[in-house]
């Protein structure tokens, strides 16, 4: 009884200090209403100053989250499949390795890594509207930003 109370302690207290360890914060664009959740390490560097959003980094450099909106570009990202395309051609120029790609119903998602940077860009469409985030960070840290990704991704809205 006592040996079972004891790995239900360390249990508890272990699940406990994981998740405490973890706090998302949400930066809610005031120009063009966009949100997104992001991990408390990363600290937001101040909007731009024409609002179209904002830029967060890590103490230690290694992880950038940028977010912003703009109007779409003709033939560049007016679609999810035009967002796609682009990657797909500007892959060579930028270094860029292409390992995942997904679009549906307004939206597409482009990842990959670039030299030793993974990245994950997502468009969002709402009419003439384009709205982005472009996570990067260290091959190095894969599996500490994994679950930083899915979270980001899944709260991602326009």
């Amino acid at each position: 009884m006592k040996n079972s109370y004891l790995l239900s302690l360390l249990v508890f207290l272990t699940a406990n200090a994981s998740s405490a360890e973890l706090v998302y914060k949400t930066y809610v664009n005031g120009r063009y209403g966009f949100s997104i959740d992001y991990p408390d390490y990363l600290i937001p560097q101040g909007e731009a100053a024409n609002g179209d959003g904002q830029l967060f980094l890590s103490k230690d450099g290694e992880a950038e989250l940028r977010v912003y909106a703009r109007a779409c570009i003709e033939e560049w990202d007016t679609t999810p499949a035009e967002f796609l395309k682009k990657a797909e051609t500007e892959k060579v120029k930028e270094g860029r390795v292409i390992s995942y790609r997904a679009k549906g119903k307004g939206f597409a998602v482009v990842s990959g890594t670039k030299g030793k940077q993974i990245y994950y860009d997502k468009l969002l469409t709402t009419g003439n509207w384009c709205t982005f985030f472009q996570w990067n960070y260290a091959v190095s840290n894969k599996e500490k930003y994994d679950e930083a990704t899915r979270l980001i991704a899944n709260s991602f809205k326009s």
